[in-house]
């Protein structure tokens, strides 16, 4: 699979023609060591829009009320430094919204 996303990245690097290009296929297996100091984000994106998100403002599932997603899985990118602040200040974001909103009236918090 690797080798198979990394020549249709390079595909689309050469149609956007740069002036240079290395293309370094992975060799042996894949190891999360080297990356477990990294903060992986992504993967249920928060937004203004269920067709192009998958959880609200208050990170409430935008397909099903009572699931609410916290953590950088929420993020739309990576901001390149420790998410842990902004996941802590999130979560309790989302916590208001259920004990304050969710709890009174059970069901979708914004309209789609």
């Amino acid at each position: 699979m690797s080798n198979f996303l990394t020549g249709r990245a390079a595909e689309i690097a050469k149609a956007m023609k740069p002036r240079s290009m290395h293309v370094k296929q992975r060799k042996g297996h894949y190891s999360i060591v080297p990356y477990q100091t990294t903060h992986n984000t992504g993967g249920a994106i928060m937004g203004t829009d269920p067709r192009t998100s998958v959880v609200n403002r208050y990170l409430q599932s935008w397909d099903v009320p009572n699931l609410f997603v916290v953590g950088s899985c929420a993020f739309p990118q990576n901001a390149g430094y420790n998410p842990t602040g902004t996941v802590g200040a999130l979560a309790y974001w989302a916590a208001n919204a259920i004990r304050t909103q969710y709890l009174k009236k059970p069901g979708a918090l914004v309209s789609a």
